[in-house]
């Protein structure tokens, strides 16, 4: 816990997924594809600033040694809402990340966004933070399906969430050429580890130049 009380979560150094690798169980499930990523980025985006929000208002009533166990239950709330919320209006989203939806009650970055490991910072740099996470959690999502479906299927295919109409897509590679392996789970263990390495590389030579 002392690390994370320490940690200061960025794009490229301390990436949600591709540095800290949190929520890592979701992640690695839903980039097979752009729409999936997408539709689940923006709902971990908005369950993250949610939870900063009422995780600030509880800091204000709950004492410090029954944040972590309030703040569990509160990412719970959250994400059985957003879960809903999917099944409702993007069913196609829901059918196609299956069981990995409901997860979403696991994610370590919502949990994280709630403040429960850093008590005393106050609501608005608490905020600021899970904004940061929850922008850098996307862009992560977006990147790693953005190279396995490309690698996959050899085009990008990206379609709107909630009415399933094709926003756009395009094919660079012969189908030919493709590899199936990075749409299954063994590819979004090598795209994720190789795409986290280049943010380290860059992460390091960013600090170096004094960048944050």
């Amino acid at each position: 816990m002392n690390r994370l009380e320490n940690t200061k979560i960025g794009f490229l150094h301390n990436n949600p997924v591709l540095g800290l690798s949190l929520g890592l169980t979701t992640a690695l499930a839903v980039t097979f594809s752009m729409t999936s990523a997408v539709g689940i980025g923006v709902l971990t985006f908005v369950l993250i600033l949610a939870a900063a929000l009422l995780g600030g208002l509880v800091k204000m009533v709950a004492p410090k040694e029954a944040l972590l166990p309030v703040n569990i239950i509160l990412v719970a709330f959250l994400a059985k809402i957003g879960e809903l919320l999917v099944l409702a209006y993007a069913p196609g989203l829901a059918t196609s990340v299956g069981i990995f939806l409901p997860l979403l009650a696991v994610n370590s970055v919502i949990l994280f966004a709630t403040g429960a490991f850093t008590p005393e910072a106050s609501m608005g740099k608490s905020f600021a933070g899970a904004l940061k996470a929850g922008v850098a959690y996307f862009a992560a999502l977006v990147i790693v399906s953005f190279v396995r479906e490309l690698l996959g299927t050899g085009g990008i295919s990206l379609q709107n969430p909630l009415s399933g109409t094709e926003i756009f897509s395009f094919s660079l590679i012969p189908s030919e050429f493709t590899l199936s392996l990075f749409t299954q789970p063994a590819g979004a263990l090598i795209v994720l580890a190789l795409v986290a390495a280049l943010f380290a590389a860059f992460g390091k030579q960013d600090a170096e130049m004094g960048g944050k």
